[in-house]
């Protein structure tokens, strides 16, 4: 389904809206729902920041996987301006997990907004490391940095996955999610041209 607002289209995938009803009928503890509610909530900081700076997003896709907002290639935005629109996310999660403090959905909110400020692609934590960077130096140094940063970054994620499928003897949330970034560490390497 894909609706139109004032230049922003939503889309929303068919099996975005099957895999929430599938969730509301199997998830007993709503411990899956209030992970999307704190994943919704947090692209909605990033989204608020990025009207704060009256920029709007070409198109807002709701998909099994997340919410992506894909931004118009000309934006106007400073690097800090793009720096803090990343940084946004993050920071709904970290008032939330304030507000919330000593529940259940405090911890999600802590959890994701620690997992994004990670530098790593293609987390929030790596766009501010680039936007930041890219102030002092060169672009094509910013994507070697970043992909040298990133690597290093999710050494130690995949470790953690690994010891927290045998400790716990089943969850492998953190496991997935290391693959999930060295995927994307992949693609962006092999779309960073070599150095001469």
């Amino acid at each position: 389904m894909t609706i139109e607002f004032k230049r922003t289209k939503l889309k929303i995938s068919f099996f975005f809206a099957l895999t929430i009803a599938v969730i509301g009928i199997t998830d007993k503890t709503n411990s899956i729902l209030l992970c999307l509610a704190a994943s919704a909530l947090h692209e909605i900081g990033h989204l608020s920041a990025i009207y704060l700076f009256r920029e709007r997003p070409k198109e807002i896709a709701v998909t099994p996987f997340g919410i992506r907002i894909e931004r118009k290639e000309n934006n106007s935005l400073s690097f800090m301006k793009e720096a803090f629109c990343a940084f946004a996310g993050p920071l709904v999660n970290l008032i939330l997990f304030l507000a919330f403090h000593n529940t259940y959905f405090s911890e999600i909110n802590l959890a994701i907004a620690f997992l994004n400020l990670l530098p790593c692609e293609p987390l929030d934590g790596s766009k501010i490391f680039e936007n930041i960077l890219k102030t002092k130096i060169s672009y094509e140094k910013v994507e070697r940095i970043s992909l040298i940063v990133s690597c290093i970054t999710v050494f130690p994620v995949a470790v953690s996955g690994f010891l927290l499928l045998f400790q716990s003897k089943g969850n492998f949330t953190l496991l997935l999610v290391s693959f999930y970034l060295i995927f994307f560490i992949a693609l962006k390497k092999k779309n960073i041209p070599s150095a001469n």
